[in-house]
């Protein structure tokens, strides 16, 4: 494999067709950027495109570079480098007040969606010049995925609509508040407020559930003296663990080889491990039958796991000490109250069937699917999913979503 296909293997997720567009600016300059972190000072000067358009893009990555350094708001960087991801859910107002604090500009003009410079057809742009980038324009994108902007269109609609009539609400509201009986027209603005910041990764805990509402919050709300936390989910899917790269299944000598060595029964992915009896073995003998496109072809088979245990992991991973609010439909809602431990242990239920599948040559992820009868959610599904996450086949990593 040359240096070139290594590169493409290595970075291909972050352009939106997989290798970028040589008639795309913001592919050009991100091209170019991932070149300079290499330590190749390359310019592709034969591309006809307007140099005061590159050099802003190239002002807006360091600004936004500088911002992220400077705060603790939540915010990202995105695979556009004039987007930064507000996943902390800072509003407009605020966001300008950053903007005044870190450069001191003499004006901010800002653009809604798909008008003036603004290629965004759902976020406003912001344009401010400064002393030490220049000219910038900053795109305040709501996140990376679907899930973290219905977080943000949620939040911003309780915001916005703080103080009217229960009855003049949307139906996700009207649902949220009639379960945590709340008069929205008793409340302001500022009783409706999101600190979570950036990603909040779930621990497992094999003694059971803790109380993390603060932690994982997406919205709080206070009324009449009390707190709600609310965790915000879509109807796409919930995360509820992503587990750090397994170490004993990597590659050696152009194979995929399984070192017992390296297992860690006490790591939250060994646990997990032994949890399902996992056969690791069969893991790398899978991914080679991946790679080599040889061997039989693997099918769900049923697998017996410690299910005790997986309770309680599992139950610590959604913790309790708020109200566990998931989209069903378009303005659909239903809210789920986890605010004791025995709330957490009910909501995962009992289990019914565990199956599991291995690698072959048709697939490179481990699925196991785990179906549960709750008290809180009915019927339920969970997938584990052991896979590497960025197209490629190693490392792997560990992923558990309700599914259903």
């Amino acid at each position: 494999m040359d240096l070139l296909d290594k590169f493409f293997q290595k970075y291909s997720y972050k352009f939106s067709k997989g290798y970028p567009d040589m008639n795309n600016e913001q592919d050009i300059l991100l091209l170019e950027n991932l070149l300079q972190d290499m330590g190749i000072d390359f310019r592709f000067d034969n591309i006809l495109y307007e140099t005061t358009d590159r050099q802003v893009a190239q002002n807006t990555k360091k600004a936004i570079d500088y911002i992220i350094k400077n705060t603790n708001k939540g915010f990202t960087t995105q695979s556009d480098p004039k987007r930064l991801g507000n996943q902390g859910k800072v509003s407009s107002d605020d966001f300008k007040v950053i903007i005044n604090t870190l450069f001191k500009p003499n004006d901010i003009q800002i653009y809604g969606p798909r008008s003036g410079p603004n290629s965004s057809g759902k976020f406003d742009m912001y344009e401010f010049d400064t002393e030490d980038f220049g000219l910038v324009r900053i795109i305040l994108s709501g996140g990376g995925n679907a899930g973290e902007q219905y977080e943000a269109e949620f939040y911003n609609v309780a915001k916005e609509l703080a103080g009217e009539p229960n009855e003049a609400l949307p139906k996700s509201l009207q649902t949220l508040y009639s379960a945590l009986d709340v008069d929205n027209a008793t409340l302001t603005s500022d009783d409706i407020k999101s600190f979570r910041t950036g990603d909040t990764k779930r621990s497992l805990n094999p003694k059971g559930p803790e109380d993390i509402g603060k932690t994982i919050s997406d919205l709080d709300i206070t009324h009449n003296g009390k707190t709600y936390y609310i965790s915000l989910k879509n109807k796409q899917g919930s995360g509820i663990y992503s587990g750090a790269n397994i170490p004993w299944i990597y590659e050696k000598n152009g194979k995929v080889v399984y070192d017992p060595a390296k297992f860690n029964p006490s790591s939250g992915n060994g646990l997990l491990f032994d949890i399902f009896n996992i056969d690791s073995k069969k893991i790398a003998t899978g991914l080679n039958n991946y790679i080599n496109k040889t061997g039989k072809l693997t099918k769900f088979e049923p697998i017996n796991i410690d299910n005790n245990a997986f309770k309680k992991l599992l139950a610590s991973s959604l913790g309790y000490g708020y109200h566990y609010v998931k989209e069903y439909g378009k303005g659909d809602i239903k809210v789920t109250p986890l605010l004791t431990a025995k709330d957490s242990l009910d909501a995962i239920g009992q289990i019914s069937d565990v199956q599991i599948k291995y690698p072959s040559q048709d697939t490179k992820q481990v699925t196991i699917k785990i179906d549960t009868d709750s008290k809180l959610f009915g019927p339920s599904q969970y997938m584990v999913a052991i896979r590497n996450t960025k197209g490629n086949v190693l490392p792997l990593s560990l992923r558990i979503s309700k599914i259903k």
